[in-house]
């Protein structure tokens, strides 16, 4: 269980919380299993804290540290981690269902086994990270960064590796996206985010041209939503 007296003080608010790590670098907080749903802890010091089945629904924890911080098996389901300094986190057993870990950087991290199922990882920082065994379906890792990381037994499953970096080590879990992302290339290496809205106005056109471009119209799609995203986190910063 929670640490209350610690829980207390994180319940007041991010500055408070952050004024008693300063003061308390040797403590290690204790937050196991505490409700944390839909709290606004932006900007929050979480390092090396322990959160081991804590529930984090909907909770912002977007350009905050959870360095080296034990997430196994907590909940978080529609988390924003925009921004957020995850390195070397044990977020083993997780459940990520449709959540934001856009620009987080997860160097290191311990995804083993971790359900991130319709979520964004947009330029997101994987290096090394361990995802064995872990289900990314349905997710966009649109730049993101997957050199070195383990992705044995990954579900990749209609997953959106558009312009993601990778190396030898794991490229043959690519292999069977290969296609798919040589036809997303063709088509919009050239366009910027700037310049998605005159894209999807030509698209008809391509469309009429060639029947066959109407089969990679979900690929537009997400590069069409994946743009809507920036707009949102100039927001934030």
């Amino acid at each position: 269980m929670a640490n209350q007296q610690q829980l207390n003080i994180l319940m007041k608010g991010v500055d408070s919380w952050n004024q008693w790590r300063n003061e308390n670098p040797e403590i290690v907080p204790d937050l196991r299993e505490a409700n944390l749903s839909q709290l606004n802890l932006r900007g929050a010091n979480l390092d090396y804290t322990n959160l081991e089945q804590a529930i984090l629904v909907n909770t912002n924890l977007s350009e905050g540290s959870l360095k080296k911080a034990n997430l196994s098996y907590a909940n978080l389901s529609g988390v924003i981690c925009f921004k957020t300094i995850l390195s070397e986190a044990n977020l083993s057993y997780t459940t990520l269902i449709n959540s934001d870990l856009s620009k987080a950087n997860l160097e290191q991290a311990n995804l083993n086994q971790a359900y991130i199922i319709n979520s964004y990882l947009v330029d997101t920082n994987l290096y090394q990270a361990n995802l064995e065994e872990c289900d990314l379906s349905g997710s966009y890792l649109t730049g993101a960064n997957l050199i070195g990381t383990n992705l044995q037994g990954a579900n990749l499953t209609e997953v959106d590796l558009t312009g993601s970096t990778f190396d030898e080590h794991n490229s043959d879990n690519f292999n069977y996206k290969k296609d798919e992302i040589v036809v997303e290339y063709d088509l919009f290496h050239e366009t910027s985010w700037t310049q998605v809205q005159d894209l999807v106005d030509s698209f008809s056109e391509k469309i009429a041209l060639m029947s066959s471009y109407h089969d990679y119209l979900p690929y537009l799609e997400r590069i069409w939503q994946t743009s809507k995203l920036e707009s949102i986190y100039q927001t934030l910063s």
